[in-house]
């Protein structure tokens, strides 16, 4: 069994631009590293791939498990943007039975960062 990834969509009262500001402001913030940045899309990796490997899963913060965001940005109307957001985990190889709560707890952690990012 995979780690089950955090798949939301919603609207949000801003204009695209002034969305898009906050969320690289915000992600920034919540340590993250924006690889992807354009008008209507931001890539963010969170946590660290080779600490991971190399202190092993059991033994990392949640924080430093391997994760990466997907935001697309969508006029919804005037003033109005529609935000969909899909975060995953990154780390492809090695089983992770036993450490799937893990995973999902610091994906639901990273939603709920870009939520209050939004609010």
């Amino acid at each position: 069994m995979g780690v089950n990834p955090v798949n939301r969509e919603l609207v949000v009262n801003k204009d695209i631009g002034n969305v898009r500001i906050d969320l690289v402001k915000g992600l920034k913030s919540m340590k993250g590293k924006i690889t992807t940045s354009d008008e209507n899309f931001i890539e963010c990796d969170f946590g660290s791939l080779f600490k991971s490997r190399m202190l092993g899963e059991f033994f990392v913060n949640k924080n430093t498990l391997p994760r990466r965001a997907l935001i697309n940005l969508e006029k919804a109307g005037e003033n109005r943007t529609m935000v969909k957001i899909f975060i995953k985990d990154t780390h492809k190889y090695g089983v992770k039975i036993g450490y799937n709560g893990k995973y999902e707890e610091a994906l639901r952690d990273d939603f709920v960062g870009i939520m209050n990012i939004l609010q």
